[in-house]
């Protein structure tokens, strides 16, 4: 799939111990020579085609009540890459963060319907798009789309099949791995997917594949598995949304005494 995921971070707990690091041993060690991974590039050697790289690579930009603008792209989906770019500005402790611009549409005045309006059609021309450059074997936009529908859990037969196609060609990328790790951890099959999890972190243990490691363990009722792997995503360079995210997700463990429902 397009390289999704294509980042400052606040303050979380420590480890919960040595045990629940070894535990996790088998995602592989995170450091600064691991760089996050880019979803939008293509899980082949051939070079995604001009229209279609035109069409991925925007940005969505934010900006606080002092004028300072936040930029933050480009995004598996329009709505992600809007959430991004608030997240930083609300992160720099501004004031009246707001988004101004979703790709190529500048946003500043509209009401919060008309944003929407312009979000739902750059997702539906994303898509069909995709869809088409799929069906003409580009991979990469196969791959794309199958992410685009398994992280809004819609679509997720269709899903599996482009992510099938997807590794077909590469059938040991990490990206492409990942998403097909996420199909599976939608359609509640989690044994399956924690063994492709497992494959994607020893390959490339970014903050996102992590991340997505520890949401099937937490589906799994493995509780301190998921709190040590959400840790462990942090410090490999979470960023503003899924940093957000995480900590949502430890508060909740926390409150309900290491226990908390599937995170969806």
């Amino acid at each position: 799939m397009p390289h999704r995921r294509i980042s400052s971070l606040r303050a979380f707990a420590p480890f919960v111990g040595l045990g629940l690091l070894l535990g996790l041993a088998a995602c592989g060690e995170t450091g600064s020579k691991w760089e996050a991974q880019d979803m939008f590039a293509a899980p082949t050697e051939q070079k995604v085609d001009d229209r279609y790289r035109a069409m991925i690579d925007f940005k969505a930009m934010a900006r606080d009540a002092a004028g300072k603008e936040y930029a933050a792209g480009p995004n598996a989906t329009v709505i992600g890459a809007v959430e991004e770019a608030v997240a930083m500005c609300q992160q720099a402790n501004a004031q009246g963060c707001k988004a101004v611009r979703v790709g190529l549409t500048w946003v500043d005045g509209l009401d919060q319907t008309s944003i929407e309006s312009v979000i739902s059609s750059y997702r539906d021309t994303m898509t069909a798009e995709a869809y088409q450059a799929a069906g003409q074997g580009n991979m990469g936009a196969a791959n794309w789309l199958a992410y685009h529908y398994a992280v809004r859990g819609e679509n997720l037969q269709e899903a599996e099949r482009l992510s099938k196609q997807a590794l077909q060609v590469a059938p040991d990328d990490p990206g492409a791995l990942d998403t097909y790790g996420l199909i599976l951890y939608r359609q509640g099959r989690y044994q399956e997917a924690e063994e492709v999890f497992i494959r994607v972190n020893k390959a490339m243990p970014t903050a996102e594949h992590i991340a997505h490691f520890a949401d099937n363990a937490l589906a799994m009722g493995k509780t301190e598995m998921a709190r040590a792997a959400y840790q462990r995503a942090l410090q490999a360079g979470a960023g503003p949304v899924l940093s957000q995210t995480i900590q949502k997700r430890l508060l909740a463990l926390d409150l309900n005494g290491g226990a908390a429902a599937p995170a969806q």
